[in-house]
């Protein structure tokens, strides 16, 4: 059996055990030989630039943000859709809605640096000042020198996402309730964390898919 299948196997287990519907037939993803993860140093700057723009979206301002940004230096690391965000004038409610939920992206993110030791079940909502406090008191003299975990732990999240996402989206297909109490918008959130962290078809932030 190879890795990817193995991986699958084990993340079909865990949630059958969680009481999650799988679809035996979602493929594997991608094996450790074909991946390479982001940098430590990609991982915390796309951190702090989701944490600042759902601070913002969270507060209905964004001079504190764009303060944030000339602090740490983040402007050329912003997505598009990031920095059109916060050059707006006035914060429009669908993007404030869109931008609070990047908060749960940081988190898969924070894990894959050793900021959290393990990465919980996506039921319910991140402590949100939490992670704005984080990542407002972050120092480090030189992120270059911050690494992530293994690529294999990663990707076991990776395709535990994956299907995750798959149950969550064939519920609302059926007009049902996620299953295992999952909350919809922490795990497309998480899923597009994830995805970006393995370098899922070479996306850029925007761009990353969260295919099921």
């Amino acid at each position: 059996m190879s890795e990817s299948e193995i991986r699958k196997q084990k993340s079909i287990a865990f949630l059958k055990s969680k009481g999650v519907p799988v679809l035996g037939t979602l493929p594997e993803i991608e094996e450790a030989a074909d991946v390479k993860i982001r940098s430590g140093a990609e991982i915390v700057r796309r951190a702090m630039c989701l944490a600042t723009v759902a601070n913002a979206a969270i507060k209905n301002d964004v001079s504190v943000a764009r303060a944030y940004v000339r602090k740490h230096d983040l402007a050329e690391h912003l997505s598009p859709k990031e920095q059109a965000f916060l050059e707006a004038d006035e914060i429009a409610e669908n993007a404030a809605i869109q931008f609070s939920w990047r908060i749960e992206a940081a988190i898969p993110l924070m894990w894959a640096i050793g900021v959290y030791p393990e990465l919980w079940f996506p039921d319910d909502e991140v402590d949100v000042s939490d992670v704005i406090d984080y990542w407002i008191g972050f120092n480090h003299p030189d992120i270059t020198r911050i690494g992530h975990r293994d690529v294999h732990e990663i990707l076991d999240e990776a395709d535990l996402i994956y299907r995750l996402h798959w149950a969550v989206r064939q519920a609302g297909l059926e007009g049902a309730e996620p299953p295992a109490n999952l909350h919809p918008s922490v795990v497309r959130e998480r899923h597009q964390a994830l995805n970006w962290l393995i370098n899922y078809e070479d996306g850029d932030w925007d761009d990353v898919g969260t295919d099921t």
